[in-house]
């Protein structure tokens, strides 16, 4: 337990440090976006390396009633990834979801990341879990695995999830050759069904709750999300790269109020053109 506070204490003053010294601010390319990709089947057959170095498949962690939530990103990402995994562990503790009912994998885009890297990033993960339970008893244990991937095993898995990203070019000032290679992705977490079919897209670096604790109810009844989610999702999008809610918000807003205007013209129109008597 000890050494457990001790991991949480360094993940949170590691995310603390680094989003003092790398604000939110940097733009991405257009590459980097999700698309979002209801009810598409993630490919099952996908060959993986687990934390302890092992040989599996992605089938082998659905198919048991459970949902899944998966994060893709990378495990030396120098911010963005622990920020997304805090605020998915603060409210899966927030919503008091048993451990029992889900699992949560993370898959590498990096193919330089290895089961060490990975370890790492796990047992900071889980640290950070055990720190937010405090004084209360587990349900159980926390599965969460990291996982890598070579090159084109990765990109695959992130096409058909809907994941767009692209590596970031070096900084030709930076005279550190041995830095990591570091990617532009999206935020996301995406609630998936026991048969492996995507349910549910969460966005950002925050999330409700009640929306998680939901959207892990209905994908373990195989129940996809629809038009109402979509648009819960787009009104909550966040822009993580800029550390704002994205135009996304404020186009739909200005939309819908060009769309109002016109209908109360045309309205205020024909009420002006119509006889007395037969005004509306």
């Amino acid at each position: 337990m000890k050494r457990h506070l001790v991991l949480a204490v360094a993940a949170a003053l590691w995310i603390a440090c680094h989003t003092q010294a790398q604000p939110l601010v940097t733009p991405v390319p257009p590459s980097a976006s999700i698309t979002q990709q209801l009810d598409v089947a993630l490919p099952m057959d996908m060959t993986l390396v687990d934390s302890r170095g092992r040989r599996v498949h992605l089938r082998d962690y659905f198919g048991d009633g459970r949902a899944v939530l998966l994060v893709l990103g990378y495990y030396r990402c120098p911010q963005l990834c622990g920020l997304v995994m805090q605020g998915l562990l603060q409210a899966l503790h927030d919503a008091q979801v048993p451990r029992r009912e889900m699992r949560i994998l993370r898959v590498s885009i990096d193919p330089g990341d290895t089961p060490a890297t990975a370890t790492a990033r796990r047992e900071l993960d889980l640290a950070y879990a055990d720190f937010l339970l405090g004084a209360q008893p587990a349900d159980g244990a926390l599965e969460l695995e990291a996982l890598t991937a070579l090159a084109a095993d990765s990109a695959r898995l992130a096409r058909q999830a809907g994941v767009s990203y692209t590596p970031l070019a070096p900084d030709p000032s930076d005279r550190s050759a041995a830095l990591p290679s570091r990617y532009a992705h999206p935020a996301a977490v995406l609630v998936m069904t026991p048969q492996g079919r995507i349910s549910r897209y969460f966005m950002g670096i925050a999330f409700d709750a009640s929306e998680l604790r939901l959207a892990l109810a209905e994908a373990s009844r195989g129940r996809i999300g629809g038009l109402s989610e979509r648009l819960a999702l787009l009104c909550a999008h966040f822009d993580p790269h800029w550390g704002r809610h994205s135009d996304a918000v404020m186009n739909g807003l200005r939309a819908m109020g060009i769309l109002l205007a016109g209908a109360l013209g045309a309205w205020c129109w024909r009420r002006r053109g119509a006889p007395p008597g037969r005004r509306p």
